[in-house]
């Protein structure tokens, strides 16, 4: 990790922790959309992101960042697995040809689709966050 990155797994991880309490607090409900608090636990660890990979000297920005994206990625997943009853008390159910499927059925394709989400948004967080680190490296030492 260390040398496709230029930092340590543990420092990826760290990253990645830092956004994993908005996640919680969100599924638990004990945190809603569109108030200042929610924009805290939001902004802060980007900004977080963003400094640490521009101000971390070995550290390449794009891939420290898209690493940490993924590693987030997986937590939030594991988080909203964990939560799933909290977050949804009346489970979803599919629409179209399977609106009738039984439940299990529904329950394993909801629930797969909803980790496949959360690796994606966590892996396109990485991606973006770490181009901007990138560019602003770049304007930095240019």
């Amino acid at each position: 990790m260390s040398k496709f990155t230029g930092t340590s797994f543990l420092s990826i991880l760290f990253l990645a922790l830092l956004a994993v309490p908005r996640v919680v607090l969100h599924d638990l409900g004990w945190l809603t959309e569109g108030t200042f608090i929610n924009s805290l636990f939001v902004f802060i660890p980007v900004l977080i992101w963003i400094a640490a990979a521009v101000w971390c000297r070995n550290a390449h920005p794009f891939r420290m960042l898209l690493a940490a994206g993924i590693v987030f990625g997986v937590m939030l997943a594991l988080v909203h697995q964990v939560f799933w009853a909290a977050a949804f008390p009346d489970m979803p159910g599919l629409g179209g040809n399977l609106a009738g499927a039984p439940d299990y059925i529904s329950t394993i394709i909801i629930r797969s689709t909803a980790v496949v989400s959360s690796i994606v948004t966590g892996t396109m967080i990485g991606t973006l966050l770490g181009g901007v680190a990138f560019i602003i490296r770049k304007l930095i030492r240019w």
